[in-house]
Formats: structure tokens, sequence, C-alpha cells
């Protein structure tokens, strides 16, 4: 076969290249788990003929020694990404960070804006064509291969064989050196408890039949793990790690051909992890590795429903930018595709842009929702127009179509409980923030067990506890009330509730105070359309008693969530240690007292001036 002979005459060892790169040009080394470990120890770090080389690379993994010597004086490294490894690098000025996104990468090698003179890549070996694949890196790699002068490619048997655009012809390669040794590996740290919280809530917004893309770091791992009871997901991202393997075996991906690719459910650009992920993807029939400019397109986003996108951040402001910066020792940063997967996800049919973050640094020491940004170096990735969904330990909320007050609330809500009244203090300082406004106590905790989905009729909705940020669709609820039923509800004539008063029904402590709302499932304005309350009545002593009291939609009314309600609150208040209910019910109110009338339980009924005084014993 010729193309054997053609492979033959390209072989050469590393000492016959040391001299090939000349001084001022440039170089791209292929990173992450494909770097060619031999050539880039033998042409870069230990070579001493090297004078004033720039030295690009995508996400390198490792450290580069001395980092090309003074003011770069032998190389200077170029990182479109900064990894732990370069973190000291980049923090004393030893080597630059370029914040392009995916498709500003391609954009900047493909036109021509920067020119590589060498590049230096790892290859399987030829397959019976004679073709070499990049095996876990396909990357930039195909438009450095075909834009560079020269390529020297480190041929290992090491390298898996991957599906998709990975396979490149040997007229592309000038020479090759052949040296097996085992690949880059990267294993994450264990997650932490606050990590593994975060991951917890990201899953819960994640739907069976999802396309997900996740972002590198120990936050987007831990969302996996949460994901392995999901059915049909399919992966669309450009990092797939170990935990991808992990989702297929639990048989959360779906099976059988995509209906957008021709082939498998996993398409990807880049494997970073160990021989798990490696040993996975070699020759697999359900992945793909594809470029970079393919898997950030947002053409290729939008045309998958369900398109769950979830990145990292190291803080974010309370206006709803958040930014990537120096913030951990231990973290990664970057663009890559992270700010074009989170702005396009939200516009495909039933998408979701996701943020997750930890509520503090890792000491605990520091709030990671802040009122601004706390590092000059740090780089906003996401802005206020493009955020959709933010995550912490302490839940999740959902940002767009919110104005900067309603914001600054909400992320407030999901902060850490000891820097709530700080970040309070500063969104009014900022006049973000109502100067009457109040939260929940600090040790108030969000009761999420009671969080469910039900059908009544043939509607389905999602019922749970209050939030302080509910107050509007609140309002929304009493302004979409009869006169009567306002009336009913609050035993006085009202045309409008306020702020001020709407506040009051919306802060409880889950301890004394407690209610739960009911949300139309899938609704755009997270309308809520009945609401239950239980609070303490202060005023009887020797017992504790709580008073009850509901609003249901009209539009929603004679379903049975009244009946439905009222039962859980009876429930709830003998879990917090009440011994009465009290409900003052006025006597026109046939709706409910008719839910009274169904109660098993023992109870006592007077009127007093029109109105029913209802005391039932728990």
């Amino acid at each position: 076969m010729l193309w054997k002979e053609e492979y033959e005459s390209k072989i050469t060892t590393v000492e016959c290249l040391l001299e090939l790169i000349q001084p001022g040009s440039c170089v791209y080394v292929e990173s992450g788990c494909g770097e060619p470990q031999h050539l880039t120890k033998h042409l870069i770090l230990d070579n001493m003929h090297l004078s004033d080389v720039q030295v690009y690379t995508s996400v390198p993994l490792r450290s580069y020694s001395d980092y090309g010597g003074d003011y770069g004086s032998r190389f200077r490294i170029q990182s479109f990404f900064i990894s732990p490894m370069l973190t000291t690098a980049f923090a004393e000025g030893q080597a630059d960070h370029l914040p392009l996104s995916s498709s500003g990468m391609f954009k900047l090698f493909n036109e021509g804006y920067i020119r590589i003179n060498t590049a230096i890549i790892q290859l399987s070996p030829p397959n019976q064509e004679g073709l070499l694949s990049l095996g876990v890196m396909v990357d930039i790699m195909r438009s450095i291969v075909g834009k560079a002068e020269r390529v020297i490619a480190q041929v290992n048997r090491h390298m898996p064989i991957t599906r998709g655009d990975s396979l490149i012809s040997l007229s592309d390669i000038d020479h090759i050196v052949e040296h097996d040794e085992p690949l880059v590996t990267y294993s994450q740290e264990d997650p932490d408890p606050e990590i593994l919280a975060v991951g917890r809530n990201v899953a819960r917004l994640v739907e069976d039949g999802s396309t997900i893309q996740m972002g590198f770091g120990r936050i987007p791992d831990a969302a996996l793990q949460f994901l392995q009871e999901k059915k049909a997901l399919r992966i669309h991202s450009e990092i797939i790690t170990d935990s991808i393997v992990d989702l297929a075996d639990a048989g959360a991906i779906a099976p059988g051909p995509n209906a957008v690719e021709a082939g498998g459910a996993i398409t990807s650009s880049l494997c970073i992890g160990s021989d798990k992920i490696f040993a996975y993807v070699h020759e697999n029939q359900d992945v793909l590795l594809r470029d970079l400019s393919h898997i950030s397109d947002p053409v290729n986003i939008l045309s998958r429903a369900r398109f769950i996108a979830i990145n990292g951040a190291i803080e974010i402001d309370l206006t709803g930018q958040s930014c990537v910066g120096l913030g951990e020792p231990s973290s990664f940063f970057g663009a890559l595709g992270h700010a074009v997967f989170n702005r396009t996800a939200m516009f495909s049919p039933g998408g979701k842009g996701i943020i997750a973050l930890r509520s503090t640094s890792r000491d605990g020491r520091c709030s990671r929702i802040v009122p601004e940004f706390t590092d000059s170096r740090i780089g906003i990735i996401t802005t206020q127009s493009d955020v959709n969904y933010v995550v912490t330990e302490f839940g999740s909320v959902n940002l767009f179509g919110k104005s900067i007050r309603e914001r600054a609330l909400a992320l407030i809500t999901i902060a850490h409980p000891k820097f709530r009244p700080w970040l309070m203090g500063e969104a009014k300082r900022k006049k973000y923030l109502y100067e009457d406004q109040a939260l929940p106590p600090e040790e108030a905790c969000y009761p999420s067990h009671h969080e469910q989905t039900r059908t009544f009729g043939d509607r389905d909705v999602h019922i749970r506890p209050i939030k302080v940020t509910d107050e509007r669709a609140i309002q929304n609820l009493f302004y979409a009330m009869s006169k009567d039923d306002r009336f009913h509800r609050f035993l006085r004539h009202m045309a409008s509730l306020h702020h001020r008063q709407a506040q009051y029904l919306v802060n409880v402590d889950y301890t004394r105070s407690m209610a739960l709302i009911v949300q139309v499932l899938g609704d755009k304005q997270e309308r809520i359309v009945a609401v239950a309350h239980i609070a303490p009545d202060d005023e009887t002593f020797g017992r504790r008693v709580c008073e009850f009291a509901a609003m249901v939609d009209p539009a929603w009314q004679g379903m049975g969530i009244g009946t439905y309600l009222f039962e859980a609150m009876l429930a709830i208040g003998r879990r917090l240690a009440y011994e009465t209910v009290r409900v003052i019910v006025w006597r026109e109110n046939h709706s409910m007292l008719k839910v009274l009338e169904k109660m098993s339980y023992p109870m006592s009924r007077t009127l007093d001036c029109s109105a029913y005084q209802v005391e039932i014993g728990l």
C-alpha cells in the first residue's frame, strides 16, 4: 500500500527536530489529555535552542517547568484556558491568557489572525486506509493542522481511535515521531458536601429527554452524578469526562441513533479524564468527536429540544452577571463555549442556561454572591442580558426577565445564610431593594421535602413552600380574585395589595409560620393559582394555636385544590407541634364551609358577628 511508504518516509527522531523551531516563530501544542508529552518535553520544555517562541495551547493540564525563561526569553505560553497548573504563571505575569470563545479560537487561526509555523500534535497509528486519529482531542486541531506551515506528530499506540472529525491524512503531516506512552490523565477532586448539594439542585432542573452540555469542573461533574436516574439524555458538550461513562452505565443516555447527528447520542470535542473515558470512546459508535466550531455553533444547539447548559462561575453579582477568575487555586477558567451555550440554550424549545456555583469560598470566609466583583482580573462571562438559572447549594432561581430588584432579592435567598444580612444591606445601599425589604430569619431553612407535582382535573401543578421571591406572584393572585373572594380571605374590603402587605404574606420562617403555594407547571410566568398559610396566634395562652387562611384563583376553584391545601396544612401544623388550627370563615363563604364539613377532625364552631370561628384539634 502506497500510504505505508509515505508513512515510513516521514518517520524521524525528536533529536533531528530540535532546531526546526525558529526564533520568533509561533507554535501550537495540542493540549488536554491529547498532549504529545514526548514532543513537548524535547521540542519545547528542554529545548535550549528556542528563542522568543510563542507557544499557543488550549487546555493545558500539565505544568510548564520554568515557563520559558525570564520574560519569555525561550518561549511564552499563550493559553485559551487557565488550568491550576498555569494559575501561578498567569498570576505572576509569566504566561498569557487569551479570553476567546470557541468560535473566536476557530476564527483566530482559520482566518489568519495568527499564523502558526509549527503544530505539534499526537495521533493514533494509521488505520487500514492510512488515516490517523486525533483520538481524545479533536478541539480545533483540524484547523490548526490545515493552516500550520509544518506539522510534527507523535504517533502513540495508547491514543484511542474515535469517530467524527478526528481522522487526519498522512499528507497533512510533515514529520512523525513514534513514541508510545500513557496519555495525560486528569481526575477531579472528590466533591465536598456543598458541591454535591449544588449538583443535586442542578439535576432537579433537568428533565428526561434533555440534551446536556456541561462545563469543566467539580460542579458540572457533581450534577452528572445526580442525573443517573434520568432517562433518554443526550450529550452535546465541548468536554466529556469519566462521569459520562457512569451516566451511560446507569442507562441514562438515550439508546440508538441520534436524530440530529448521524450516529451516537454523545457529541463532544475533547475527552478529559482517565483510561475510563479513553477506553469508552475508542471506536464507540455512540460517540462522535467533532470540531469545536461544530459543537459551539448556535444552529446545532438550537436544533435540539430541551437543551440544558450547565456551567460554573467564580462569582455572580446581584445584577446577575457572572464571572470566572482566580478565585480558587484549583479552579479552571476560560471562556470557550460557556457564554454561547448559556445564551443559546435558553432559546431552544424547553431549554435552560444554568450557572452553578458554591455560595462561599471553600474556607467559608467569602460569599460568592457579591454586590460587585472582588477581583479586577475577573472576566465577565455571562452578562445581565443572558442570565437564566442560577444554582447554589441553597436552591435555584430563574433570573430571566426579572428586574434588578427581583434579581438581587432572588440571589440573596440562595446565598449562604450568614452573608444574607450583609448582601441585603449592600443591595439597599445600592438602591436595588426597598428600604423595608425583609427576609426570613437566618436560621430559616427552606423545606424542599414539601415540594411535589400533582394533577387537579387535567392540569399539572407544582406545590412547594412559599418563598420571599413570590411577592409579585402573590399580588397577581390577589388581583385575580373576585371582590367577594378577597373579602373572605382578609375579612375586610381590599382593592389592592401593596408591597408592605404582600411582603408579610411571603415571609415565613418554616418552623412557626408556613405557607404552601400551587404553581402552574410549565407556566412561563411561574403563575401561582393558590396559596395556604398557617401562622401562630400569639394572643392565645396555654396552648399552641395557629390560624389558617387560603386563596384560590377563581379559574381553579372546584378542583379540590382548597381541600388538598387545607389537609396538607393541618398535617404540617401537627408536625410543627400545634395543638389547634383556627379558621375564621365568613358565613357566606360556602366553598370554605364545604371544605370544613369534609374534615374528620374534631372541631368546634361558633358564630360571631357574621363569621364562624372554627377550631380543629390536631
